[in-house]
């Protein structure tokens, strides 16, 4: 082949090949199995060493595994213990491998975190987002976290695979699906910085002349202040829109405070409060500790996921306790009682995926400087939603009877039925028991208790985290 046949028919190694200065290219760790989607390596472009990570979508439909997912925090390790100039990720995947089940999403989670962290600290982060499949699922908010996004050719890139998307809770058609997931669309709103032809020499010449000149690096308060601007312009969007199709659906209206009823009387609101779509969150104080506690979802309205509004919202109030003065870091406590993210069409166009970026690398943020994460989960909490509002947690408890999955119950339905599959078996159990470091507690109401020692535990994890940090500080400055 030559350099100018299209990058999306290469296998994810034949891409290394053509991206890496001739001789350069060595592949990380094992060699892999043939049902592996992942590729990793190191190699240089143009002279500057980069780490190297290509999904690929003629594998398996490029779906992230465990496997896959142990393979890509070695490397994501190897980044941060070497000296490299950037980091280069390639999506080409349909998402999480849903067969795996919840530990597939906890693993891909975690690499989610780790690239979280890596675009605030560095080496900088770019994204390849390719064909045939191009990236999906939870992948899809990983993708947005980069410093630089490059998408390739005709690919796609959303959270929902345009044959599931819905307008106004009735399915959307495939075209619309198609033309908000595009890559015209993300480069024209700004989720994209670049639409490349779908050759690897146009690929490769545009990653030279990202690596010539590196992205800046946000700093945790940075990050903040950026996510906050950013989710901000695209609720301004959706709102615009709502205008003119008429009022949303109320999403409802609470009942009780969720988390003076959980914590007994221990937890006293002082404001400031805000309650938005399906969040609801205020700053108070939870024995003698300033607290901020945020709810995600009620029992009445679990279908509905969270969405541009529920993003925004969550990160205007982490970036305030951040801001907060005084040096005592304050918890972040989030209970989840939501069904994984909104499948909403005009959500998906509008890039509900980087709206739920932004609030992931604030939460990274937010513990990054200091701030002890708690979170709870209850009834259910699939995908993206899990992925941004557990998975930066230094703790994650669960309602007993809560499920963690890939999808939704809905979404995973309509995916069955669009793949002609049977439905699977359900499991009795809690599938929160298959996710590593989750503990089960019976019943938030029931056991108060366990909550506040769970606070206290995170408060001294955060503590220790914080001094090991400032040890490897000290050592690199000597």
């Amino acid at each position: 082949m030559e350099n100018g046949d299209p990058f999306s028919r290469l296998s994810a190694e034949a891409r290394a090949e053509r991206l890496a200065d001739a001789g350069s290219l060595a592949r990380l760790g094992r060699t892999g199995t043939s049902d592996s989607g992942v590729w990793v390596g190191a190699c240089r472009i143009d002279g500057r060493d980069v780490l190297l990570a290509l999904t690929d979508g003629h594998r398996r439909g490029g779906t992230i595994g465990v496997d896959d997912s142990a393979r890509l925090t070695q490397w994501i390790a190897a980044a941060v213990g070497r000296r490299f100039e950037a980091v280069i990720v390639g999506w080409d995947t349909g998402g999480v491998r849903v067969e795996e089940g919840p530990v597939a999403l906890a693993t891909a989670s975690a690499v989610g975190v780790a690239l979280a962290r890596l675009s605030i600290f560095g080496p900088p982060v770019i994204t390849l987002v390719s064909g045939p499949r191009g990236c999906f699922g939870a992948p899809a908010v990983i993708a947005a976290l980069s410093n630089w996004i490059v998408v390739i050719g005709e690919a796609h890139w959303g959270l929902t695979g345009p044959k599931l998307l819905e307008a106004g809770r009735v399915p959307a058609t495939e075209e619309l699906g198609l033309q908000a997931t595009s890559g015209e669309n993300r480069l024209r709103l700004g989720h994209a910085n670049v639409l490349v032809e779908d050759s690897a020499g146009h690929v490769r010449a545009e990653i030279a002349r990202r690596l010539a000149a590196p992205p800046r690096l946000a700093r945790p308060a940075r990050a903040m202040d950026l996510g906050l601007a950013r989710t901000e312009e695209r609720l301004h969007q959706l709102e615009g829109g709502r205008s003119k199709r008429g009022p949303m659906a109320n999403r409802g209206v609470r009942q009780r405070d969720l988390l003076r009823f959980s914590f007994r009387g221990q937890w006293r609101p002082t404001g400031p409060r805000l309650e938005r779509g399906l969040v609801h969150a205020a700053w108070g104080q939870l024995g003698q500790r300033a607290a901020l506690g945020i709810l995600v979802g009620e029992a009445r309205r679990r279908e509905l996921g969270i969405g541009i509004e529920e993003a925004h919202a969550i990160t205007e109030m982490v970036r305030f306790a951040a801001n907060r003065p005084g040096r005592e870091r304050a918890p972040i406590l989030i209970f989840v009682f939501c069904q994984g993210h909104a499948v909403d069409v005009e959500e998906e166009r509008l890039g509900l995926h980087a709206s739920l970026a932004e609030t992931l690398r604030s939460l990274v943020a937010a513990r990054e400087l200091g701030h002890p994460l708690l979170c709870v989960l209850g009834g259910g909490a699939y995908g993206a939603a899990y992925l941004t509002l557990a998975a930066p947690s230094h703790r994650i408890l669960a309602i007993r009877g809560t499920s963690v999955a890939p999808m939704a119950p809905k979404v995973l339905a309509s995916f069955r039925r669009l793949k002609g599959l049977r439905e699977g078996v359900e499991r009795a159990s809690d599938l929160a028991e298959l996710i590593p470091d989750i503990t089960i507690v019976n019943s938030i109401v029931r056991l108060p208790r366990a909550l506040q020692e769970a606070v206290d535990e995170v408060v001294l994890s955060a503590g220790e985290e914080r001094k090991a940090k400032r040890i490897v500080v000290a050592k690199d400055m000597r």
